[in-house]
C-alpha cells in the first residue's frame, strides 16, 4: 500500500501528452500514462472496472463480449426514429473531477475512504480524468451512476429510447415527441448533468424530426448520431461521407498507379480501408466494391518492393 500511495501522489507527473486532431481541425488533448502507472491502471481495469455490469444504454469504450458496444450499437437503438433529441456535455473529461471518481469507488463500489481516495488518484491527472488513459472510458461511463438510471427509466416510460456514447446523449422516439415532452426531456437531462456538476453544450443541442437536417453555416447536414446516419432502418454512412470515402479510394488508386513511395501508400491504404470499414460495418453495398479496388491497386503497384515491405512488416493485405 505505501508504494501505491506514493504512485498515487506522483501520478500527475506520469503522463505524456498525445494530441489528436479532430474532424474540424481543432486539437483534442489526450494523454498516455507512463509505466508503472500504466500497468496499475490496466490492473484497475481488469480487476475492477471491466467487471462492472454496464447498462445497455451505455455504448462507448466498454469491453462486453456478450453485448458488444460501439458507435454502431449506439445508433441502432435510434435508427428509423421519427423524432430525436441530441445533446452534448460541455468540457466532459475536464469536468470529471477527482471527487466524482471518488464517488464511484466509494459510493458505487463500496470501498473504504482510504482505498477509494488512492484509486481516484491513480486514475486522475491533476485532479481530473485524463482522456486517453485506459481507465478513463470506464470512468466516464460510470460518472452518472446514481442519477442516470432515473432519467433512463423516465425516458422508457414515455416509450422512447435513450443512449449515451461518452458525452453524446441521444433520446429518440418512433412517434412524434410533443412540444411538452421536448421541454421535459431537456429539463431532465439538464437536471441530471447539473446534479453531477456538468453543463450542457448549448450549440450542440438539437431537437429534430425524421428527414430534418442540421443547418450549420447556411449548409444542411444529415442528422447523425456518433457519426452515423439515423435516417434509415439501420445505421448508415451519410451520402457526404460516402463521397469522401470514394474520393479517398480514387486518390489512392492514382498515387499507386503513379508509383508513389510504398511506405506512404501503406499509410494511405490503411487510412482509406478504415473508412471503407465503416461502410462494411453498416452493410452498405459499395463497401465491398471499394475494398476490392483498394486491394487490387495495392497489389498492382511495385509488387517486388511491396512483397519485401510486407514481409519486413509482418503484415498482409485484407
Amino acid at each position: 500500500m505505501p508504494l501505491l500511495n506514493k504512485l498515487a501522489e506522483d501520478s500527475h507527473k506520469m503522463y505524456r501528452r498525445v494530441p489528436q486532431v479532430k474532424k474540424d481541425g481543432s486539437e483534442r488533448e489526450t494523454f498516455d500514462a507512463h509505466e508503472p502507472l500504466k500497468a496499475i491502471q490496466r490492473k484497475i481495469v481488469d480487476r475492477l472496472l471491466a467487471k462492472v455490469s454496464y447498462p445497455d444504454y451505455l455504448h462507448g469504450g466498454i469491453r462486453d463480449s456478450k453485448s458488444p458496444r460501439s458507435i454502431y450499437s449506439n445508433v441502432r437503438s435510434h435508427s428509423g426514429a421519427r423524432n430525436i433529441v441530441l445533446q452534448d456535455i460541455k468540457n466532459f473529461f475536464p469536468s470529471i473531477t477527482e471527487d466524482k471518481v471518488l464517488s464511484i469507488f466509494k459510493g458505487m463500489m463500496g470501498f473504504g475512504e482510504e482505498v477509494s481516495f488512492t484509486l481516484a488518484r491513480l486514475v486522475t491527472k491533476s485532479g481530473v480524468v485524463p482522456q486517453g488513459a485506459s481507465t478513463s472510458s470506464y470512468i466516464e461511463n460510470l460518472v452518472f451512476w446514481n442519477v442516470e438510471p432515473r432519467l433512463v427509466a423516465w425516458v422508457r416510460e414515455q416509450g422512447m429510447s435513450y443512449s449515451r456514447f461518452a458525452d453524446d446523449i441521444s433520446i429518440s422516439s418512433k412517434s412524434v415527441i410533443s412540444p411538452g415532452q421536448k421541454t421535459e426531456i431537456v429539463r431532465r437531462v439538464t437536471g441530471m448533468l447539473a446534479a453531477k456538476g456538468f453543463l450542457q453544450k448549448r450549440q450542440k443541442m438539437h431537437v429534430l424530426k425524421k428527414g430534418q437536417a442540421i443547418t450549420q453555416a447556411d449548409k444542411s447536414e444529415a442528422v447523425v448520431v456518433t457519426g452515423l446516419s439515423v435516417a434509415g432502418p439501420r445505421p448508415g454512412v451519410t451520402k457526404k461521407e460516402r463521397r469522401q470515402i470514394r474520393s479517398a479510394v480514387r486518390e489512392f488508386e492514382i498515387l499507386a498507379e503513379a508509383g508513389a513511395d510504398i511506405a506512404k501508400l501503406r499509410e494511405l491504404y490503411n487510412r482509406a480501408m478504415g473508412r471503407v470499414g465503416r461502410l462494411l460495418a453498416c452493410g452498405q453495398s459499395d463497401g465491398l466494391t471499394l475494398k476490392d479496388r483498394l486491394n487490387f491497386a495495392m497489389r498492382q503497384c511495385n509488387k517486388p518492393l511491396l512483397e519485401r515491405y510486407l514481409k519486413a512488416e509482418g503484415g498482409g493485405l485484407v
